[in-house]
């Protein structure tokens, strides 16, 4: 038996050319697949030929269409189960159009199993986008509104947006909080105004592992897993840390959230295709599968697996 840790590159993919299996606590990789069955609770797909996407303007390695066989050729040898397809931040006004092609997508690939888009949460129109989402599609289990590119840091604690976020039970939906850590102050006090809402954090809540910014933010982490309502996904690291990232620069960020969440509240994502800005989907898939090597077969489906599969109703 080969410990993955000793084999496993940082930032990179296995060394295949001189390795047939890999074996730990019933994780196998053999000739480079992985023999795990996985939920990935955070991918998008899109396509700037049919909807837009401002924010890709500033990212031209991701301003091209991105479909499921992509997605599909990004995961092989990894075996995905199913996907949540999180919304990809479209122009306003494309919120149903959006979850549309989603729901065709989903019939003809069969990958995603469920779908969370956004929704003007802060808006006084916003029961109507609720109410259309609830009759119309019932692949969507919740709903995002991103802090992340939005001006004001103090977004998530608007009354407004607050309001909006108290309305999601009524639709059986959790919500989604993208927010990195120059926002979390006020994503601590969205959590704690909305008792009643499930709250998935998106991206470990966006530390800067580049400037080593492990503290402030390890504060706000401790203040949210407090709040019963949270869970965490563990995605996007990779584009938080520095360019020439290994996987030590992460550990700490891995570890400290699975401390404070435990195996029962956390998920893996993959931030697919976003994550490929600084990784491949499976160098980060098999980064963060070194890290909880030593874990009980037990945790390591719930993190993979069994949690996401709750937590979005995939059945």
């Amino acid at each position: 038996m080969v410990r993955l840790r000793e084999r496993l590159r940082p930032g990179s993919a296995l060394d295949r050319d001189d390795i047939q299996q890999l074996q730990f606590g019933g994780v196998t990789f053999e000739n480079g697949r992985c023999y795990l069955q996985i939920i990935d609770a955070h991918q998008h797909l899109w396509d700037t030929a049919e909807l837009s996407y401002p924010w890709l303007e500033g990212f031209d390695a991701l301003r091209q269409r991105y479909g499921p066989e992509d997605y599909r050729a990004a995961f092989e040898g990894i075996d995905i189960a199913r996907s949540v397809h999180i919304e990809a931040d479209p122009a306003p006004g494309a919120e149903v159009a959006e979850v549309d092609r989603l729901v065709r997508i989903a019939a003809e690939d069969g990958m995603i199993g469920a779908i969370v888009p956004t929704a003007p949460l802060e808006s006084e129109g916003r029961e109507k986008t609720l109410e259309r989402l609830a009759a119309d599609y019932p692949m969507v289990v919740g709903i995002r509104r991103m802090a992340w590119h939005h001006e004001d840091p103090s977004f998530y604690s608007w009354p407004s947006l607050i309001e909006g976020v108290k309305a999601l039970p009524k639709y059986g939906y959790t919500f989604e909080l993208c927010a990195n850590v120059t926002q979390l102050d006020a994503a601590v006090t969205l959590v704690r105004a909305t008792p009643d809402v499930t709250h998935a954090i998106n991206h470990c809540g966006g530390p800067d592992i580049a400037a080593d910014g492990f503290a402030p933010w390890a504060d706000y982490m401790n203040q949210l897993a407090g709040c019963p309502n949270t869970v965490c996904k563990i995605s996007g690291l990779v584009t938080r840390a520095k360019e020439n990232w290994t996987a030590d620069d992460l550990r700490p960020y891995i570890d400290h959230l699975i401390d404070i969440f435990g195996f029962d509240r956390v998920m893996y994502g993959s931030d697919w295709p976003v994550c490929t800005l600084a990784a491949t989907y499976r160098a980060w898939f098999e980064t963060l599968v070194a890290a909880v090597e030593s874990v009980s077969e037990e945790d390591r489906r719930k993190l993979f697996h069994d949690n996401a599969r709750r937590f979005y109703k995939l059945g």
